[in-house]
């Protein structure tokens, strides 16, 4: 008798989170317990560990309620990581969420459900509750209302990399994460929202579904942690407005010149985008423009040692 197919295949990539990692984890058997109709694996990554972080879950997947993968990734980032679990999962759905995140209950039924009526490929992201709360209330989702992605929007944040699933066949149809972008890599953040982009771009449909949830134990609690997590973003922002910046098919350029009006509108009225977590326009821009640049050299450079080996 063949086995049974995997329904969902979530994937978690960590790196050095052995000290938090049983919240996450428990979280999961809760929810896959309450799953029991769907087949279910858990596909781990461990990128580049060098605490217990791996022990950790081998003793917690002894005991687990959901088949479990163990896997390891050597190439620092999270693109990689990701793309290394891709290509380890089994499950005609993929979801993912982080190491710091708790999955709700119902998120196996919930996510089963929301696919099960597709005739074509989508591609969904969920809401995102903030943990605990003396964290700053960044890196969260709290919309009720279900959206989808249109070419006014900017993909970065439209849904989360910490809470999206899409069919294992938007993969063969746009390809892996890009690993030179997300934490970890040269261009700091932004591997979800470059791949919410291509799949947008190549016609895939993206929606916001608030019914799957997870929380976020971020743990930033200080102004200056978010500054340099806006800081990041805005720098890996950038680096996605050099990659599209001829590709007619993309909005990205329409996105920065939104960030371009925004700044300058700020630099004249003095208003600026948080007065609570000492944020401005014009700080976003220039992590803008130095992504950009640095997208650029990085290219002038892959294009010079192209040369060079030919």
């Amino acid at each position: 008798m063949p086995p049974r197919p995997v329904d969902i295949s979530l994937i978690i990539s960590s790196r050095n989170r052995a000290y938090g990692l049983l919240n996450c984890l428990d979280a999961i058997a809760a929810a896959a317990r309450q799953a029991g109709h769907l087949h279910l694996e858990l596909v781990f990554v461990d990128n580049g560990s060098t605490d217990d972080t791996s022990d950790v879950f081998r003793k917690w997947a002894a005991l687990a309620p959901i088949d479990t993968n163990l896997i390891y990734e050597t190439l620092p980032g999270l693109a990689n990581a990701r793309n290394s679990g891709i290509a380890a999962a089994a499950g005609r759905l993929l979801a993912f969420t982080d190491d710091d995140c708790e999955v709700f209950p119902e998120y196996f039924t919930t996510i089963d459900a929301a696919f099960a009526d597709d005739t074509e490929i989508v591609m969904r992201g969920g809401r995102v509750e903030l943990g605990d709360a003396r964290d700053l209330p960044v890196t969260i989702k709290t919309e009720r209302e279900p959206a989808a992605l249109t070419s006014e929007l900017h993909a970065g944040g439209f849904i989360h990399g910490c809470n999206m699933a899409f069919p294992k066949a938007l993969c063969e149809a746009i390809g892996l994460f890009d690993p030179r972008f997300g934490a970890g890599s040269p261009f700091r953040s932004g591997e979800d929202t470059d791949y919410i982009h291509r799949a947008f771009n190549a016609g895939i449909r993206v929606e916001y579904s608030p019914d799957v949830v997870v929380k976020h134990f971020h743990g930033r609690r200080k102004i200056e942690d978010i500054h340099r997590l806006h800081a990041g973003y805005a720098f890996g922002n950038g680096a996605l407005y050099a990659k599209y910046m001829f590709d007619r098919r993309s909005n990205m350029r329409g996105m920065l010149r939104w960030d371009i009006r925004q700044a300058i509108k700020e630099a004249i009225s003095g208003r600026r985008m948080s007065d609570e977590m000492g944020l401005t326009y014009r700080r976003q821009l220039r992590d803008n423009i130095t992504g950009m640049l640095a997208y650029w050299r990085s290219a002038k450079a892959k294009r010079a040692t192209s040369a060079i080996r030919s």
